[in-house]
């Protein structure tokens, strides 16, 4: 009779064996699928986008309008403390300590302070 060891190499070599095989399998099955299942042109072309022709005036007014809407949405976001805080922080010591630091990094981010 084998030894222990020996017979412990053997179930182990033909484990891995086994092992590579299931992987080289798998990934045989999935370069197949990939190659086999691709996504088909539609027969049907489709039109291109009609061009809208805009007049200058009307980009300058698209334009004045994003200005003036990230401006209220700066403006919002820096009159408010810190954001709103999640219910978990409670009066806490350990809440408390976080929306002193809040405060004090929105303190901190505001230019011209």
């Amino acid at each position: 009779m084998d030894s222990p060891l020996t017979l412990a190499l053997a179930v182990s070599g033909i484990g891995l064996l086994v092992l590579f095989a299931a992987l080289a399998f798998l990934y045989g099955l999935m370069y197949a699928m990939t190659a086999l299942i691709k996504d088909r042109p539609s027969v049907k072309q489709e039109e291109p986008a009609p061009t809208v022709e805009t007049d200058e005036r009307a980009a300058r007014a698209a334009r004045r309008a994003a200005v003036i809407a990230v401006a209220l949405a700066r403006a919002e976001l820096e009159s408010s403390p810190a954001g709103p805080l999640s219910a978990e922080v409670g009066s806490s010591p350990w809440g408390q300590y976080h929306r002193r630091r809040l405060l004090d990094l929105n303190l901190r981010a505001r230019p011209g302070r």
